[in-house]
């Protein structure tokens, strides 16, 4: 049966059972791993889910293929773990983002332990009502517990989940959790899964209390990795740090434009669509890096009131500016694009081509041109444009004539970028937020696609079940 549907999916529920139908389709044993309870009416969160470590090289391209006949995007694959991978599915449907974000594993490890055998997990796997895999209840207890002990957090929500598992087949969690822990560490954790609803939050209160002891306890415990294996999980890693490096997951969008295009408005709604898209959100206006604010800032409602700056006066403050983007970019930008942070700039150092009067510039424009060119570029840069009446319905700050040149000199910006695009912003804004979203989910799509070698031949693979 084909994978194929008329109907293009409109929540993660169907992005899911899409996801599903292509594991089962292809063959690929997989198991989902912790939060399933719910599926697929209900996925608050990632999609944890395991697979044998041979199908770790086919599930990109999988996982694209899923993302064309599910009518979505396949916009982050994010390693980090040198088994473990995370993908983030995204599908526009007018200016809202429905997203998916599936979170693959083969061998479970953390911290450089190794603490679950992917072959062993699937071996004993087990179907959901609702027909997906799904752990033994005891791998299930102890994927788990391994996991928020790690964490080194565990909320009474957690706990509840914990007993939960552990009461599916205690006997079974019971000798895994022996094998897991030191006697007395084991025993207080016994006691608070086994203890009454009356008493449980006074014995969970008592696991939270000696949480970092527990963990430390379950590392010394941990089988010790052969030196060969440790020695080839060292060099896997460094190579993933490495590709981490080279190919950061982050992103740096430019927002430009004249008074009154609109950039605050679509700014905001972008950043709460692309949330979810990135480990974290930054906003910066103009520059890069944490700079002192001004205890006494005001907003600007007469950007052309000061005069001018000298020449010499101009291009001293021309270098202190650029220089506040090259250090920004090394030490501030790039360590957060390499953590996978969307960061969002209201204005750019070229904005002062377009606007010099703004800034006091009074210099060369062909200066400030030169260094523009030798700054890193965001990696996409929108101009928000509309008629000099309508920028001015929306704000007078400037003149009539003055709204028109830069309305010219914006649109002129886009030569200097490699990848810019003019957004027409004289037209309803959830269609304005459609048309830059678009444009970011295409551009993060195909870059993951370049990143994983997926190709059009491989992606569109035919999922028929066999």
């Amino acid at each position: 049966m084909s994978l194929k549907q008329n109907l293009a999916p409109t929540s993660n529920q169907a992005i899911f059972e899409h996801m599903i139908r292509g594991f089962e389709a292809v063959g690929m044993p997989y198991c989902l791993l912790a939060g399933y309870d719910g599926f697929p009416q209900h996925i608050p969160s990632d999609v944890d889910f395991m697979v044998a470590t041979k199908s770790n090289a086919q599930l990109p391209a999988l996982i694209a293929s899923i993302a064309e006949v599910s009518g979505t995007k396949l916009i982050q694959h994010i390693q980090h773990e040198t088994t473990a991978s995370y993908f983030i599915l995204a599908k526009l449907q007018g200016s809202h983002i429905t997203y998916l974000h599936p979170d693959s594993s083969s061998d479970y490890r953390r911290n450089g332990k190794r603490w679950l055998l992917a072959e062993s997990v699937l071996e004993n796997r087990r179907r959901h009502p609702h027909g997906f895999w799904i752990p033994s209840a005891a791998d299930a207890f102890i994927y788990y517990l391994i996991k928020k002990l790690d964490k080194g957090h565990l909320s009474a929500l957690q706990a509840s989940e914990l007993t939960h598992r552990y009461h599916e087949d205690s006997a079974s969690c019971r000798e895994r959790l022996y094998k897991l822990l030191p006697i007395n560490e084991a025993i207080l954790l016994e006691a608070a899964l086994n203890e009454n609803k009356i008493f449980a939050d006074q014995a969970w209160k008592s696991v939270e209390i000696n949480l970092t002891g527990i963990k430390q306890a379950m590392h010394a415990k941990a089988q010790t990795i052969a030196w060969r294996a440790s020695w080839l999980d060292w060099l896997a890693e460094a190579q993933r740090v490495w590709l981490r490096l080279r190919a950061p997951t982050g992103l740096r969008i430019a927002f430009l434009g004249p008074d009154g295009s609109g950039k605050s408005t679509v700014i905001s709604a972008v950043t709460e669509q692309l949330s979810q898209s990135f480990r974290q959100v930054e906003y910066r206006h103009l520059r890069p890096g944490r700079l002192p604010k001004k205890s006494n800032a005001e907003p600007v409602t007469n950007p052309h009131a000061k005069p001018l700056r000298s020449k010499l006066g101009s291009h001293l403050k021309l270098l202190y500016f650029w220089s506040q983007y090259m250090l920004g970019n090394l030490t501030w930008l790039y360590p957060r694009y390499v953590r996978s942070t969307l960061v969002i700039f209201d204005r750019y150092f070229h904005d002062l081509l377009a606007d010099p009067v703004r800034y006091r510039y009074g210099g060369s424009l062909n200066l400030a041109r030169l260094l523009g060119r030798t700054l890193t570029q965001p990696d996409l840069v929108f101009i928000l444009d509309a008629p000099a009446e309508v920028l001015q319905s929306r704000k007078q700050e400037v003149s009539f004539a003055e709204s028109a040149r830069q309305r010219t000199a914006y649109q002129s910006l886009a030569a200097e970028f490699n990848n810019s695009h003019i957004i027409n912003t004289n037209q309803p804004v959830e269609q304005v937020i459609h048309d830059v979203l678009s444009q970011v989910l295409d551009f993060l799509e195909t870059r993951t696609h370049r990143r994983l070698h997926i190709t059009p031949i491989n992606k569109g693979l035919k999922l028929c079940k066999p």
